[in-house]
């Protein structure tokens, strides 16, 4: 079985077929891997909330507040107005396009965001003014406030990250024995391939194929795919991943050998098995680093998550659900009578 690393590439962009089955979200993909959970402060905080606060929550009647104040955190005041500028820039779409019951998980990250903005600021990790104008001129549409709040969680994200410790190789291993499953190939094929758009030259290409010319340069002359002037490369793919008309041309080959012409819709293609590798468990000195690297996130994680929860006592959260303009659900505690 060949390596894990360097020659398993994706072929999705290689393939220039119109409208055949499902041919255009094709995705032609590695052995599976275990999947990275991303370090992002906003993906960590969207996966940390539910940890942090009991939904449903009510708290007494907060103080007046200015008109527009959705939400409190702390002592500050979170408008509609500033919901709806992170909601642009965050996800470029507009609050009234978003779904309410996509809308309240949002607003809740949002909130983590600011809460964590709060107590790297209390822990003296501020940002100088002069790099936070800097950070707004880098970044037209960002506002000083919001560009503090970012510079404030990346300082505190930093910290974090220096006490979090490195899995050992002991920790790496057992995760690999207890987690087999995820660490499998499907039988893969390495292909190249010839498109073209007309029955007749597809036909000739073939002839000169069975008689002896090079599959590499007739892909260069006469392919009308990206990857033509690679030889027609595609890659590694495994059974699954494409339509059965191009598995059922693909798999039954050996290294070296080529189909006929496969027909779909307008074009016209011919694969070329270059190489094969059978279906299997990835060898654990090809996914150590990544199990390690899934692992230090997953602390990681952790280590946000308890940062969180002492933010929410040092800054208590309320939601003024009466002036939020969609119906909250979120985990928040809130007032409805403000």
């Amino acid at each position: 079985m060949s390596s894990g690393g360097s020659k398993r590439r994706s072929a999705i962009a290689e393939f220039e077929i119109p409208n055949p089955p499902d041919v255009n979200s094709l995705r032609l993909k590695s052995p599976r891997k275990p999947a990275l959970k991303p370090t992002r402060t906003l993906s960590i905080l969207a996966a940390a909330i539910v940890v942090i606060v009991t939904g449903g929550a009510c708290r007494e009647k907060v103080d007046k507040v200015p008109p527009g104040v959705i939400a409190r955190v702390g002592t500050r005041m979170v408008s509609v107005e500033d919901f709806k500028h992170y909601l642009k820039r965050n996800t470029g779409t507009e609050l009234a396009q978003i779904a309410p019951v996509a809308a309240s998980p949002l607003l809740d990250q949002y909130v983590n965001e600011l809460l964590l903005s709060e107590y790297a600021a209390a822990r003296n990790l501020d940002v100088d003014a002069e790099k936070v104008t800097e950070a707004v001129r880098k970044d037209p549409g960002s506002t000083l406030t919001e560009k503090r709040d970012e510079l404030r969680r990346v300082r505190l994200m930093a910290e974090l990250t220096t006490t979090v410790e490195r899995p050992g190789d002991e920790e790496v291993r057992k995760f690999y024995a207890e987690h087999q499953g995820e660490f499998r190939q499907e039988e893969q094929a390495r292909v190249r391939q010839i498109l073209v758009r007309d029955e007749a030259t597809a036909n000739k290409i073939l002839s000169e194929l069975r008689a002896g010319a090079d599959f590499e340069e007739l892909s260069k002359k006469h392919s009308t795919a990206p990857n033509a002037s690679r030889g027609g490369e595609i890659g590694f793919i495994a059974r699954g991943q494409l339509p059965p008309i191009f598995e059922q041309a693909i798999f039954p080959l050996n290294p070296g050998q080529f189909s006929g012409v496969v027909a779909s819709d307008n074009v016209f293609l011919i694969f070329k098995v270059v190489e094969r590798s059978a279906a299997g468990s990835i060898a654990y000195e090809d996914v150590k680093e990544t199990i390690r690297i899934r692992l230090e996130a997953e602390n990681l994680d952790k280590k946000v998550t308890e940062t969180l929860r002492g933010a929410m006592k040092q800054f208590p959260v309320t939601i003024l659900t009466k002036r939020v303009p969609f119906p909250y659900t979120g985990i928040y505690p809130r007032v409805a009578n403000e």
